[in-house]
């Protein structure tokens, strides 16, 4: 089955194989992202994602010279990817915190009001955008640092953020008022 033609079935449609293949490595996998998420639920979604992905991207693959060690490979990228959402979650939550302490409760309502537009407005960005504007403006990293996560250049970077700023002011300019004084995110509304 762990056979170069196993993946070009896989590459060329073959479900069956497919479906053959995800049986064969699940468990192992989910047991190995489990080492770095800690969580069984978040460890088979990952799993299942690097699998949906596989299968959604199979024409555009090339054989690997080894299944077992692409597969593992690849659940350790998910495993990253679901780290970093992870911590990128954790820090929104923790700047949403701070904001409730030290706002009124006519600022925490406001805030509650505009909160849906803002995930609204940013998950509509393309995939990359989103990914460079929430590393940027959000985790707080440099342009140089993120260019360095993502392997693009700094100008891409900043062209994306650019991007960025002016979809999410387009998409929120009819709830722009909503927002109270001072409130963090109009920061990145402002770059």
């Amino acid at each position: 089955m762990r056979t170069q033609s196993t993946f070009e079935q896989i590459i060329n449609g073959d479900k069956k194989t497919f479906d053959e293949l995800f049986l064969l490595y699940y468990k192992e996998l989910c047991r190995f992202s489990l080492v770095f998420l800690h969580d069984e639920d978040e460890s088979e979604e990952a799993v299942q994602r690097l699998f949906v992905r596989l299968w959604e991207n199979r024409r555009s693959l090339s054989v690997p010279d080894n299944i077992r060690a692409y597969l593992f490979k690849s659940a350790y990228n998910e495993c990253l990817k679901s780290i970093r959402t992870q911590s990128i979650r954790k820090k929104y939550l923790q700047n949403y915190s701070s904001f409730i302490k030290s706002s009124s409760e006519e600022d925490t309502q406001e805030l509650d009001q505009i909160m849906p537009y803002l995930n609204r407005a940013i998950s509509t960005l393309p995939e990359k955008c989103r990914q460079i504007f929430i590393l940027h403006k959000v985790e707080g990293m440099k342009q140089k640092e993120v260019a360095g996560i993502l392997n693009v250049s700094v100008k891409t970077v900043e062209n994306q953020v650019a991007i960025a700023v002016s979809k999410l002011r387009a998409e929120l300019n009819p709830v722009i008022h909503l927002l109270p004084e001072g409130l963090l995110f109009l920061i990145y509304l402002n770059t």
